[in-house]
């Protein structure tokens, strides 16, 4: 399996042009794509439902999508009939092989008062793959602050955590009153194994990087824990001296403003599957790069 975690900046990309074709040939052939910055009927984007038109350009894969923010975008024709629409902005997940099913997680936030600030989510798709069903999520942290990154990544870990007390999107017998409310033959599997991919905002010195990627101890190096993460990068040949960047701040002094932003993440019972991981830095449709993994999954 091939993963691939991009944000698409609404697909507005370094020429300041939309063109949502550079961002599906930038992902197509990945197994599993995570989109973040994904938006519906805002008038920056001319209206466009953005994940109807990214599934039209990637007609090969299932899809889901999960607006973190929305809002009413509707408009009243001159009959006084309302055209209901929403403005919605949010996470993608495409996958080759189907999304068993989804859920959108709304992560913390705190108000701020002199910046602009937004809720933000992590949404979650249930896939199969070589190790069984794996919780694949294409999330989007605070790119406000890292008091509230920590927040959020406090609650991802909480709800990672708990995977075994939630158990998957229904359990036990689904007939109630003669009515059978799945439509299954059986449940969907709950699993232990996870994978976060996205634009996490933060540096690889950061706290909520360290909360993440397993903890440093003085005695063994880092130690990685059955309930935790582990950075991709980390379990490739030689990717821990690499400092690939997915983002710049400055055209003019590319060299200077190289920001890792964007990560995926394994939970430690998927670490041996991982193979090599890079970011494509050729892709010119948003302001970040791609992200690649490479899997035996």
């Amino acid at each position: 399996m091939h993963l691939v975690t991009y944000n698409i900046r609404y697909g507005l990309g370094r020429d300041g042009k939309i063109d949502l074709a550079r961002i599906a040939n930038a992902v197509k052939g990945a197994d599993v794509i995570a989109l973040q910055e994904v938006e519906r009927h805002w008038q920056r984007s001319a209206m466009t439902d953005q994940p109807r038109e990214i599934a039209n350009l990637l007609p090969d894969y299932y899809w889901v999508y999960g607006p973190a923010f929305d809002a009413d975008a509707s408009t009243r024709a001159d009959d006084g009939s309302i055209l209901n629409r929403r403005r919605q902005f949010g996470t993608m997940l495409l996958s080759k092989t189907p999304i068993g099913y989804s859920k959108l997680l709304g992560l913390e936030k705190i108000a701020s008062t002199s910046c602009f600030n937004m809720e933000q989510g992590a949404l979650k798709g249930v896939i199969q793959t070589k190790a069984g069903p794996v919780r694949f999520y294409s999330l989007h942290l605070s790119s406000l602050s890292e008091r509230e990154r920590v927040l959020q990544t406090e609650q991802i870990l909480a709800h990672h955590r708990n995977w075994h007390r939630t158990g998957a999107a229904w359990t036990g017998d689904d007939k109630i009153a003669s009515s059978s409310w799945s439509e299954e033959d059986s449940a969907p599997q709950a699993t232990p194994h996870a994978i976060l991919m996205g634009d996490f905002n933060m540096k690889p010195e950061s706290q909520t990087y360290s909360l993440l990627n397993a903890h440093h101890e003085p005695d063994y190096g880092r130690v990685s824990y059955i309930d935790e993460f582990v950075d991709s990068l980390n379990l490739t040949k030689d990717g821990a001296a690499r400092t690939p960047y997915t983002y710049w701040t400055d055209e003019a002094n590319r060299d200077q403003n190289k920001i890792r932003l964007d990560y995926c993440f394994v939970s430690t019972g998927l670490t041996k599957y991982i193979k090599d991981a890079y970011c494509d830095t050729a892709a010119q449709g948003s302001d970040h790069f791609p992200y690649w993994v490479e899997t035996d999954l």
